[in-house]
């Protein structure tokens, strides 16, 4: 049987898997001695699914929309998430 190709897509985990293993990281820098090349690795993986879970925060708040009642029944508005006090 032919070995199956991981596409890019498929690598690259979901929020709550990526933010799992940020954790599991972050534990393990706080908890561990670990040597120089270790920590350098777990400090870049750290970083990386840091960035991917801002991507995927960031793309899901461009989809979360909030629902209106109007004159004319209900529309779907942008949630307006700015902090102006």
């Amino acid at each position: 049987m032919p070995k199956k190709q991981n596409t890019p897509q498929t690598d690259i985990p979901d929020f709550e898997t990526a933010l799992k293993q940020l954790q599991e990281v972050v534990s393990r820098m706080e908890n561990e001695q670990q040597n120089l090349d270790a920590s350098i690795a777990d400090y870049e993986k750290g970083t990386r699914l840091a960035a991917l879970c801002q991507q995927q925060l960031d793309a899901a708040q461009l989809k979360v929309e909030q629902l209106v009642k109007s004159k004319d029944g209900f529309r779907f508005e942008t949630l307006d998430t700015s902090n102006d006090d």
